[in-house]
């Protein structure tokens, strides 16, 4: 079977964290592991985020959660879906974006 590619953010959607510090990738949140791991059963998982890329992959190590992982980047690759705590779906309406960050 060929599986597509997603992409998970790290930061608030893997871990817990209140302030962002380059030091203290914040505990696993969870159900962590249990939805990396359904993810991996129909897609290639590719963790985004702006933090140090092997820092993310000691701390998936660390957390037992690397085996759902296909790679860590900062990159924007081509993916089916993004899951970000932060994400605003754009759905074609400007105004509705303008009116919801206001």
């Amino acid at each position: 079977m060929f599986k597509k590619d997603i992409c998970v953010d790290f930061d608030g959607v893997l871990n817990i964290y209140e302030k962002y510090d380059e030091n203290n990738l914040g505990l696993i949140r969870p159900g962590c592991a249990e939805f990396l791991k359904t993810l991996s059963e129909k897609y290639k998982v590719t963790i985004m985020t702006c933090r140090n890329c092997s820092k993310v992959e000691k701390w998936l190590k660390d957390n037992d959660v690397s085996p759902y992982i296909k790679q860590v980047t900062n990159t924007k690759i081509p993916a089916i879906a993004y899951i970000d705590d932060r994400a605003v779906r754009f759905c074609g309406n400007y105004n509705e974006i303008i009116n919801f960050v206001k």
